[in-house]
């Protein structure tokens, strides 16, 4: 394998890579939106609840 197709690998390898990285990014955001919406939901509705 020449120098030219090994860079050329090597980029659409770095494309994916970068592709990858932004889903997962993605879905940790979407985690974290979920947490916090668990959070919310069970947490600060139970302490309202024990409160009253």
């Amino acid at each position: 394998m020449n120098e030219t197709n090994q860079l050329v690998l090597l980029q659409k390898e770095n494309e994916r890579l970068k592709s990858d990285n932004e889903m997962l990014l993605n879905i940790v955001a979407q985690m974290k939106v979920t947490l916090n919406r668990l959070i919310g939901h069970y947490i600060t509705d139970d302490s309202s609840e024990k409160m009253a």
